[in-house]
């Protein structure tokens, strides 16, 4: 799998590594990192930045099999963060934005948060737009 670094090259992008910010600082920690070993927390961040969605949202897919509630910092972040994608964003990853809704509902969502079901039912939403 590629590096946020080789896709960033792959598409012409000229990033100058900065530390101004926290974002560029965990930009930069992460730039390297193969995108199939990202943890949850880098992955929950980079979709939330609109970074690279088509290969990191497959990534998300299988965190959210092997978990459906992970999240770094609380249960739930990683399908917050997807159900924060606007409709532009969602088209660009309609496949595996329908993979993932497809399986969130075949989950028994009796034990969720209420918000966690909001974010599932936007999700859906999404995947249809």
């Amino acid at each position: 799998m590629t590096t946020f670094r080789e896709n960033l090259l792959i598409n012409k992008i000229d990033y100058k590594i900065n530390n101004h910010s926290s974002l560029d600082e965990w930009f930069s920690e992460v730039l390297d990192i193969s995108l199939d070993k990202l943890d949850v927390g880098d992955v929950a961040r980079a979709i939330r930045q609109d970074l690279f969605l088509a290969e990191v949202l497959p990534r998300a897919e299988v965190i959210l099999r092997q978990e459906p509630l992970a999240g770094a910092d609380y249960d739930g972040q990683l399908i917050s963060s997807i159900a924060s994608l606007d409709n532009n964003e969602a088209r660009s990853v309609l496949p595996t934005l329908l993979r993932i809704s497809s399986f969130l509902n075949e989950l028994d969502q009796s034990d969720f948060y209420n918000q966690i079901v909001k974010d599932i039912e936007k999700i859906d939403k999404l995947s249809h737009a």
